[in-house]
């Protein structure tokens, strides 16, 4: 059992480049919740990557790269200064990899270059919502939201939107309210609103 505990200890610090690129990317980037298995192979995909980047930049400036063994892990520590010291740099590309990733994932890309070079017309894996309000397109920075219930119209700015499946979720600033004759009823600076999927209608004004 000390073995064992030794073992999973010095593998859990070892990849632990690929557990922040893991998280960061379930946390910002995924669009459903992964199950273990997937957090596992993303952990090791990540750190795998994390470590080649890492071992590519000591390559450049011609720096020796010590490779771990991971037989001995079990047996004995193989966490030597030096090999801390790839762990530490490793992390921080691994981090700086994961942002990039984020923000690739975040602005689609990938998408958007298959979309320029004409090799698709899909937007991705994300549906119409995500992808209209994640758009640089300063026509979605501000919208109307029509309430065909209650008969009233709310015109505002974008802050922030959600992209959960259950409600769809808008904050808006510098928001004006009117009826659907157009008559100004209040206005407020900050305004929270919540709807179904199928429950939503939103306009936008701006070209």
């Amino acid at each position: 059992m000390e073995h064992l505990n030794l073992f999973v200890a010095q593998v859990a610090v070892i990849f632990l480049p690929g557990i922040i690129w893991a998280r960061l990317d379930a946390r910002y980037a995924a669009k459903d919740k992964r199950s273990d298995l997937d957090f596992f192979i993303a952990t090791f995909i990540f750190g795998v990557v994390a470590y080649a980047v890492t071992f590519a930049g000591y390559a450049v400036f011609k720096q020796p790269f010590r490779l771990i063994d991971f037989k001995a892990a079990a047996d004995t520590t193989v966490l030597t200064a030096q090999i801390g010291w790839e762990i530490l740099i490793a992390t921080a590309v691994g981090f700086v990899l994961a942002i990039l990733w984020v923000y690739a994932a975040t602005w689609k890309l990938l998408t958007r270059f298959l979309q320029l070079i004409r090799a698709t017309k899909r937007y991705g894996d994300e549906d119409v919502w995500d992808f209209t309000f994640n758009s640089a397109g300063p026509y979605t920075r501000f919208v109307n939201v029509r309430d065909f219930d209650k008969k009233i119209v709310y015109t505002g700015r974008v802050n922030a939107f959600s992209e959960s499946e259950k409600l769809r979720e808008l904050t808006l600033y510098e928001v004006e309210v009117y009826d659907f004759d157009a008559n100004f009823m209040y206005d407020v600076p900050h305004l929270y609103l919540a709807r179904k999927p199928d429950d939503i209608h939103i306009e936008f004004p701006q070209a």
